[in-house]
């Protein structure tokens, strides 16, 4: 059975076998709108974020290493284009997503509500959670590409969102466009995060820098070392940000909780969207 609202997870490794124990927490203070994502809680703790180096797996994924989060809730599945149409009808000023990516006038694909939007940029994901925030006076944002991963493979680190072995039926890849959000549920994480693999490429706000050849901001990971920036696009010519996930474009060798790539923030795709934190 699904969990309540107000309910979240604590995990452990015992004899190789995991366990869920459900614990309580207070309500949040009002009940969320029509429009909201649905989001899960991710429980404060560590987890093993990066990859050991390997075959296949390029330096900037390394090493494997453990980061300390705080609590936060996350979206369950990437933003839908009906939640985002919601956005641009109240919101006049905000851009559209092209035609080309099946919006006519203010209206999302036909038969497509409950796809993952896409043709999004950076800053319209990020205008997207300030909309959010003067609507429902909580705390949305992008998550950081920490956060999105810990989300993915849980404070074991997995490789993949339900494990350490592949299932070719558990997320959408090697394909030619997007499914509904809903599809693939055995796909999702411990925290019961969808489509963390293939579907759409996730935006995140963290910097991979200005230089397409080197990271900028090699691990370990730390979230105080300027790669949070938010205003690097106000000094900086060139900056890139971290997208993750994968796509249904992407084979599997390459779709890993681990895997990270970076795009230009005004980059528009077909298989690019987000998802939300809600802060607690």
């Amino acid at each position: 059975m699904p969990a309540a609202a107000g309910v979240y997870f604590n995990e452990a490794n015992v004899s190789g076998n995991l366990i869920i124990q459900a614990a309580q927490l207070e309500e949040p203070p009002k009940p969320p709108q029509p429009f909201e994502p649905e989001t899960v809680l991710i429980p404060a703790g560590p987890f093993v974020m990066g990859s050991q180096p390997g075959d296949g797996v390029p330096m900037h994924e390394t090493p494997a290493h453990e980061v300390d989060l705080p609590a936060y809730r996350i979206g369950r599945y990437p933003v839908t284009n009906r939640q985002y149409a919601a956005f641009i009808k109240r919101e006049w000023r905000q851009e559209v997503p092209d035609k080309k990516f099946g919006w006519m006038s203010r209206e999302p694909p036909v038969n497509q509500g409950d796809h993952p939007v896409v043709g999004i940029s950076w800053d319209d994901a990020r205008a997207y959670c300030a909309w959010l925030c003067r609507e429902t006076g909580r705390r949305y944002r992008l998550p950081t590409e920490a956060e999105w991963e810990k989300a993915a493979r849980g404070a074991a680190g997995w490789r993949y969102p339900w494990g350490e072995e592949w299932d070719d039926g558990r997320c959408h890849h090697s394909a030619k466009g997007t499914v509904p959000v809903s599809t693939y549920p055995e796909g999702a994480s411990v925290y019961r995060c969808c489509h963390m693999l293939g579907n759409v490429q996730e935006w995140t706000s963290t910097l991979w820098g200005s230089d397409t050849r080197e990271n900028a901001f090699p691990y370990p990971y730390r979230a105080d070392d300027g790669r949070e920036d938010l205003e690097a696009e106000r000094r900086l010519p060139v900056v890139y940000r971290v997208h993750r996930g994968g796509s249904y474009r992407d084979e599997r060798s390459t779709l890993r909780c681990s895997a990270r790539s970076y795009a230009s923030p005004t980059s528009k795709i077909a298989w690019r969207g987000f998802r939300v934190v809600l802060e607690v």
